[in-house]
């Protein structure tokens, strides 16, 4: 039974199973393919003219293409470690280094025999190492248990387990260029050791054998792919290249005749769109994740917010909660005596609260606190103004710039307003409704927050001494 992806490898570019679009899509870029190879095949002995500029711009765009894919590769096993992604990169940076070595090498593009010590023989062996080690790799990966090798145990921090990817990454690499280094020498500086595969720009028998190989071993890569489950987005494209590698090999090697006729130029062509095919996908679903991350960003911070929000707000009225009452208090305090303003401070108690309670349940408790908090909040004006819940059915008023007469002023309009919200309390000791009671002060001299808090209680415990539903200052 096929494992299910995980979602650390849902992270992964293409690491999903791919959808239909995908398909059809990959599936159109197929059958484009056939059709062209098709329709070029018949004509493919023709001679075609000599282009010198084409094999640099041709070979430097294919070198681009191979070597970018390479380093989007090697950043998605950074982050899975998975072995299969670290081999399928190397088989990506190997073929860009062949490339570039086989443009070097190349008669007519630097010199007319080519650099590096390059003979007449030496760019087709580079081409078929070249043709023949890309499909090596992408069958070790079809090969390899697609499962990264993440540590089970939280032990090792995430620091030492990217150091160690990292060090990986860098011995593929180096060991990848170490291996094109030995068969560009082996290709130029032993040549003489090697059979002819081209004369007087035609292929020979060896070559074709040699073709029919590694054609039919990217066949084989392409099976691999096929019965790689569960499939991914990365396997159906790469399904894709393997299938634009076969047209490419079977134009050049099957039904090309000599370097520079229209067989030889169709399967550079193809080359170039096989190794471009999975970059531009890499390259949108990079642009895809790019937005996806954006919108899961905005989200987490309307989520912080909203987390922020819950933190310094009672969650039943809305209010300011004590912590935020606690630390708005103290910073008004310091801003009063920094600029020697005046601050008052209101607190007040929903007289009788506890009966309103067993009377009428706490339903109704909880809808009377809701409306006596509307109604305070009605009353504060300035943006700096602050009503709280201090606790239970206790709310309290911090006024910067207000003075006595003012605060008073203020408290007596919210004690008003909750009198208007005729709230039924039969068993209310003033009136037959909800009423409130309260207690002003002011910041005096060095008074601390817990002193004016003090101070604004005592005055509030008075007024409910003289009868409640009353202010006192």
């Amino acid at each position: 039974m096929p494992e299910p992806l995980t979602t650390e490898r849902r992270a992964l570019l293409l690491a999903d199973p791919p959808g239909r679009s995908q398909i059809r899509f990959a599936l159109a870029a197929v059958l484009v393919s056939v059709a062209t190879f098709v329709a070029v095949v018949p004509s493919a002995t023709q001679p075609v003219a000599r282009i010198p500029a084409f094999i640099p711009a041709y070979e430097s765009a294919l070198a681009i293409c191979f070597l970018i894919t390479a380093a989007l590769l090697y950043g998605q096993y950074n982050f899975s470690r998975a072995r299969g992604l670290l081999v399928l990169a190397s088989g990506y940076l190997f073929t860009a280094c062949v490339i570039v070595a086989h443009i070097l090498c190349f008669p007519g593009v630097f010199s007319a025999t080519g650099l590096l010590g390059a003979g007449p023989q030496t760019s087709v062996w580079l081409y078929v190492f070249w043709h023949g080690g890309f499909p090596l790799f992408v069958l070790a990966y079809a090969l390899l248990d697609r499962n990264a090798p993440r540590p089970t145990t939280a032990s090792e921090p995430d620091s030492a387990q990217s150091i160690d990817s990292t060090a990986r990454i860098v011995l593929a690499a180096m060991f990848t260029l170490i291996v094109v280094s030995a068969l560009t020498l082996t290709a130029s500086a032993g040549q003489a050791l090697l059979p002819a595969l081209l004369l007087e720009d035609h292929p020979t028998s060896t070559l074709a054998k040699l073709g029919y190989g590694f054609w039919l071993l990217s066949l084989l890569a392409l099976f691999g792919l096929w019965r790689r489950q569960p499939r991914t987005t990365l396997d159906l494209w790469l399904m894709v290249v393997m299938c634009g590698w076969l047209f490419e090999v079977a134009l050049f090697v099957i039904f090309n005749t000599a370097r520079f006729d229209l067989g030889w130029y169709a399967s550079r062509i193809y080359g170039l769109l096989a190794a471009s095919s999975l970059l531009i996908v890499l390259l949108l679903e990079t642009a895809t994740q790019n937005a996806r991350l954006a919108q899961l960003t905005r989200e987490l911070s309307d989520a912080n917010r909203g987390l922020e929000q819950l933190s310094l707000h009672d969650a039943l009225t809305t209010l300011a909660n004590r912590r935020f009452f606690d630390a708005y208090l103290a910073a008004q305090i310091a801003i009063a005596r920094r600029h020697g303003r005046e601050l008052a401070l209101v607190m007040c108690d929903a007289d009788a609260f506890k009966t309103y309670n067993d009377d009428y349940g706490h339903q109704a408790g909880d809808e009377c606190l809701k409306r006596i908090a509307a109604a305070l909040q009605s009353c504060c004006h300035r943006p700096a103004d602050m009503v709280a819940r201090y606790g239970g059915e206790e709310f309290a008023l911090i006024l910067p710039e207000t003075g006595l007469a003012d605060a008073t002023r203020i408290a007596e309009e919210a004690r008003r307003a909750v009198a208007e919200l005729k709230i039924l309390h039969a068993r209310a000791p003033a009136a037959a409704r909800v009423s409130i009671s309260a207690g002003v002060t002011v910041l005096d001299g060095d008074m601390s927050a817990q002193q004016l808090i003090r101070k604004a209680d005592r005055n509030l415990f008075e007024a409910k001494r003289q009868g409640r539903n009353r202010v006192v200052c």
